[in-house]
């Protein structure tokens, strides 16, 4: 019965791998992330406007952020992203995680986090 689970797990990820790259394209990169309230930061894989981790227990952190493209059409986006990130950073050099730093609504397995609270 564990390798059949395992099977089964497996499978899922794949799918699951297979569906992000469909709607967000390849994986920008992965990188731990601090989330208030979380004891350690969590390591994400990020997307073009996409972010998912899944801790052991199963809880689904999930982060939405606009996509390189919309922010390369929207020079107010592109101007905050340089103002919030510093360092000289030019238009040229916005990537994912840089609009995911700047815009991201962060999720928990699927409800909005307010991060007023």
């Amino acid at each position: 019965m564990d390798k059949e689970n395992t099977a089964i797990k497996k499978t899922q990820e794949e799918i699951t791998e297979s569906v992000l790259k469909k709607m967000w394209g390849e994986k920008a990169c992965t990188r731990k992330v601090s989330i208030e309230g979380e004891k350690k930061p969590i390591e994400f894989d990020i997307y073009d406007g996409y972010a998912k981790s899944t801790n052991k227990k199963g809880k689904v952190y999930e982060m939405e952020f606009p996509m390189i493209k919309a922010i390369k059409q929207c020079k107010d986006l592109e101007d905050e992203i340089i103002k919030y990130i510093g360092n000289g950073l030019d238009a040229k050099e916005i990537s994912p995680l840089h609009s995911m730093i700047t815009f991201s609504t962060l999720y928990i397995d699927g409800v909005e986090i307010d991060s007023e609270d």
